[in-house]
């Protein structure tokens, strides 16, 4: 149910319609309904009910929500810094159009795909797989989402889908780690969605004399974040590699919400 409900709507407007508003702030919302959808219809009152505990919590999460908002932007600082963009570049200049940016950013992606992506989608291939394979099926599938939305202007040619597919992996192994160490709540996974979504502006006005040409996103980059990634995987390679290392949440998520309450 999750991946009819979550492409099906938004592959069918995107394509049939041609209407801005409804493509940005209607269609992806599908996703994060999606996985409220199958998890009614997997475990009833009580599966939406276990899904709605765990992704809204926010005990214990608050250092993963900073870390997550952090990373994208300090990975793009530290892109440009590789660029040759000196530190006196540095003079804020933010505005109300930045401002109007930021906020809507927190919708359009994070708020309306997350509860589905990492909510619902991720603990349960993480019963099966590795949090490394998770996060890379994820992003395989992610990707493929974004088909209809960007067409040609990303997915034109092969090198250019596997950059955004190596970009959307990023994020992924990041946002698997975070979410498992925040205990299954969504709030990582929308903090890091919305900063990745927003870095580039970020840095614009932070870096207002650097050419907007040069600021990270997307294929922009991508070597310096794979480069990071691996690091990243590697020194936390324990959780990584090994199937049991986010069994926990994962469980949780599998198993029926009355078990779950009598075992509390």
């Amino acid at each position: 149910m999750f991946f009819a409900v979550a492409f099906a709507v938004p592959w069918l407007g995107w394509t049939l319609l041609d209407h801005a508003a409804l493509s940005l702030w209607l269609f992806p919302l599908f996703v994060s309904l999606a996985g409220f959808a199958a998890a009614w219809a997997e475990g009833g009152r009580a599966g939406l009910a276990a899904l709605c505990r765990r992704t809204l919590r926010l005990r214990g999460t608050l250092r993963w929500i900073l870390a997550a908002a952090l990373i994208p932007p300090t990975l793009g600082a530290g892109y440009l810094l590789i660029q040759g963009i000196p530190l006196n570049a540095l003079r804020p200049a933010f505005d109300i159009g930045l401002a109007t940016t930021l906020a809507a950013a927190i919708v359009t992606g994070p708020l309306a795909e997350e509860f589905g992506w990492r909510g619902y989608l991720q603990p349960a291939l993480l019963q099966r797989l590795s949090p490394l394979a998770t996060a890379l099926l994820i992003a395989a599938a992610w990707s493929l989402w974004h088909v209809p939305l960007f067409g040609a202007a990303v997915f034109g040619s092969v090198e250019s889908s596997l950059r955004y597919v190596g970009y959307l992996a990023v994020w992924s192994v990041f946002l698997v780690y975070l979410v498992e160490r925040g205990g299954g709540s969504v709030w990582p996974a929308v903090a890091l969605h919305w900063a990745a979504n927003v870095h580039a502006n970020v840095l614009g006005a932070l870096f207002p004399s650097v050419d907007g040409s040069l600021l990270p996103g997307g294929s922009k980059g991508l070597g310096t974040y794979l480069i990071v990634t691996a690091a990243f995987v590697a020194v936390h390679w324990r959780f990584f590699a090994h199937r049991d290392a986010a069994m926990p949440v994962a469980a949780e998520a599998a198993a029926p919400g009355p078990t779950r309450q009598a075992e509390r």
